[in-house]
């Protein structure tokens, strides 16, 4: 098959995992009161989220481009990782898990923009009381998309408390690492080190990305072992997710607008990211960058030790990327893997 037949072929895969995903995230909002459904429903439109997704596909299919899936990442790598596994697995079990991902992930992002103040499409539409009380109504329904799954439909070596059980330690997991990230606004720059950043990036985006890949291997009924390298596998993604984002929004801000268009607060709340606090550990002086974070222009002496820590953390993330790829290489030692999840996985 040639590589545009094999890209479709993939296209296609994707298309039809995230319709089946979508058909079923909306039978689930049909069962939220009529009052909240559309804040819900909108909350899951947003960029990136899976509802997106026709809207996103429309516009691709319009132009003609093949391209892997920019909306409901999320939800299709723990369906993904359910079907490879095991292709006999019910679907509507399958999903559920999906959507429960979705749905925490969905809810999460909600409370990490109204805690750093970050003024995104949701919070401008319905305002901070609205988006409040979506994100409360997000968190349960991710364990009702998980409780909904007809009794027929449930694999033996996953049973619903086992799933729910996973979803509540990654959500403990998650606020926990916002809620260290918050305290550690207030502690200078010089009392964080790297290690502490890497614990930040795990407990956060590190135990959502472990969840999605481990709730997809917990439905398949795969062994404790592959579990356990499926967790590590998210885990390490995710890590490595989240300090190129820390980075990409460092550099972004020192950009002149338009570059960034909805600047991120972490410069302004003193967030100790890797890239601030590698900065801060090799000659930036904490009162050049707490100049930085009140808006003071940046000198070239300063941007370019700023440009030299953006890309030791760049360094260091894709240090987490190759640590995760051996991880997939010692899962696929157990179990190939379709080339579909190795494009999603991005590895």
């Amino acid at each position: 098959m040639s590589e545009d037949g094999e890209a479709r072929a993939r296209e296609e895969v994707f298309g039809e995992a995230l319709a089946s995903l979508c058909e079923r995230l909306e039978r689930l909002l049909a069962e939220v009161p009529a009052p909240l459904r559309e804040d819900v429903a909108l909350a899951l439109r947003q960029e990136g989220k899976l509802l997106a997704w026709r809207a996103v596909s429309r516009a691709e299919a319009q132009v003609g481009r093949l391209s892997e899936p920019q909306a409901g990442r999320w939800p299709l790598l723990t369906f993904l990782i359910a079907r490879s596994l095991s292709p006999a697995v019910a679907l509507d079990y399958a999903a559920g898990a999906a959507l429960a991902v979705e749905c925490l992930v969905c809810a999460i992002d909600i409370l990490d923009d109204l805690v750093d103040d970050d003024q995104t499409p949701l919070l401008q539409a319905v305002g901070e009381a609205r988006a409040i009380n979506a994100a409360a109504a997000l968190l349960a329904l991710a364990q009702q998309a998980i409780l909904t799954v007809a009794p027929g439909a449930r694999a033996p070596a996953a049973e619903p408390l086992a799933l729910l059980g996973e979803l509540q330690a990654a959500s403990l997991a998650c606020l926990a690492g916002q809620q260290s990230d918050l305290l550690a606004e207030a502690q200078p720059l010089s009392a964080y080190g790297r290690e502490d950043c890497l614990a930040l990036a795990a407990a956060k985006a590190g135990s959502l990305m472990r969840l999605a890949c481990r709730l997809g291997a917990l439905v398949a009924g795969a062994s404790p072992p592959l579990c356990e390298l499926f967790s590590r596998l998210g885990e390490l993604l995710g890590i490595a997710g989240q300090l190129d984002n820390d980075c990409h929004d460092l550099h972004a801000s020192l950009a002149p607008p338009p570059a960034l268009s909805q600047p991120k607060s972490d410069l302004r709340r003193g967030k100790k990211t890797l890239p601030l606090v590698l900065a801060a550990s090799t000659g930036c002086s904490p009162e050049e960058l707490f100049a930085l974070q009140h808006g003071a222009p940046v000198r070239s002496a300063l941007s370019a030790r700023l440009a030299e820590a953006i890309t030791a953390a760049w360094s260091i993330c894709l240090l987490y990327r190759e640590r995760a790829r051996l991880c997939l290489q010692a899962i696929e030692a157990c179990q190939p893997l379709p080339p579909e999840l190795h494009q999603l996985l991005g590895l």
